[in-house]
């Protein structure tokens, strides 16, 4: 047997390039180092003295989606029976000029019997009058919407809630605060944002002086239910320095999806947070800047305290990870405390982790249309 005593290429072992090898591990120590220093220094740092950074993170109105969304036409976004108005004032707040974008969305009783007149032909002027006279003269409840940060009004899961109120005849009133949607392109602030909600609440209120008065019902998701509770907990204040008139009254009841009790709780029990909750300096960079800071408090849990009048309804989700289920729990407690014997009542309505609702889909609850309808047929009022 003849032996070789020649190596084949493929059997020869190359060692790698020790040069190249270093300078991948220099390049990672690099990069693992950068990356530290940004989550120990340049983030703290930006969100403790960027009031734009932290007023971004809020109400992230730069997230627009889906796009190119036609407000004009609630049809396009798959709503029936629906039509598009603007209220337009001057705001003592950014002292400025603000339009504000609406949709009325009519029940779905209403719907059908007046369908024919959302035909193309039809006279927009006429429609509004007609509309203004139904939304009037209504004898079903009329629920205003307050929604959270991010997109429009036209978003998806708010769209399955205007849904949701049609199917439970209810006529809905949705708008885009200011910096949202299709409403004046201004940065929001939290006293921003309320005005717009009191000048919607108060367009409201005139028209159905001229009819008969339906029960209204006032509806926050999210961070819209910091809005709606600041709001109604401060109304009396809000209509005397904002509007300069009388207080406007309270509406039947307050419903708040997805609450939080303050947004300095909400800020610590966020996912988020447990990224740098192991800082030393994490409470007074991160918590404390929506404590002592007027233009983004949101402190729902005080503003209620001064509603004892004011129905409410909480619904959370038990898989919430954004608002966790922890901080509506909290609001629940501190408006049960501050209200005594003969007070209006104040409910919590959990949901299940298994019912995979998150924060979003509680419109898709089974046993929501029993929840809400006894809430609204026990409040409904002539306030």
């Amino acid at each position: 047997m003849k032996i070789s005593n020649h190596f084949h290429p493929w059997r020869q072992v190359r060692l790698p390039n020790i040069g190249i090898l270093n300078r991948l591990l220099l390049l990672g120590s690099a990069l693992t180092a950068g990356l530290l220093v940004v989550h120990v220094a340049v983030v703290p740092l930006v969100f403790r003295y960027s009031k734009t950074f932290r007023r971004s993170l809020i109400f992230a109105n730069f997230v627009q989606w889906p796009l190119h969304i036609d407000h004009e036409d609630p049809a396009s976004s798959g709503i029936e029976g629906a039509r598009n108005l603007s209220i337009e004032y001057q705001s003592k707040v950014d002292n400025c000029h603000i339009k504000i974008g609406v949709w009325h969305i009519l029940p779905k009783s209403v719907y059908e019997r007046l369908k024919q007149h959302f035909s193309s032909g039809c006279d927009k002027e006429q429609l509004h009058k007609l509309l203004d006279e139904e939304l009037a003269n209504s004898k079903m409840p009329i629920m205003l919407y307050c929604h959270g940060n991010s997109n429009s009004r036209a978003a998806s899961h708010r769209i399955q809630l205007y849904k949701f109120f049609q199917q439970m005849d209810f006529h809905t009133i949705a708008f885009d605060y200011r910096g949202y949607g299709d409403s004046t392109n201004v940065y929001p602030s939290e006293n921003g944002v309320v005005e717009d909600s009191l000048m919607v609440y108060e367009w409201l209120r005139n028209t159905l002086a001229k009819g008969t008065k339906p029960s209204v019902f006032v509806w926050g998701h999210s961070l819209g239910t910091g809005i709606s509770s600041h709001l109604l907990g401060n109304l009396p204040e809000l209509s005397t320095v904002l509007l300069e008139r009388p207080a406007l009254p309270l509406p039947s009841g307050l419903i708040l999806e997805a609450p939080f009790n303050n947004l300095a709780d909400e800020v610590a029990h966020h996912p988020l947070s447990k990224l740098v909750t192991w800082l030393p300096y994490y409470q007074q960079t991160f918590v404390s800047q929506f404590v002592s800071r007027p233009e983004h408090c949101f402190r729902s849990d005080e503003h209620l305290a001064r509603t004892r009048t004011l129905p409410v309804l909480i619904l959370h989700a038990r898989d919430d990870v954004i608002v966790p289920h922890v901080v509506g729990a909290k609001l629940y407690e501190s408006i049960r405390q501050s209200r005594g014997e003969g007070d209006a009542p104040v409910i919590l309505h959990s949901y299940d982790k298994s019912e995979n609702l998150g924060h979003k889909w509680i419109c898709n609850a089974k046993d929501l249309p029993e929840v809400v309808g006894n809430f609204v047929s026990t409040h409904r009022s002539s306030k």
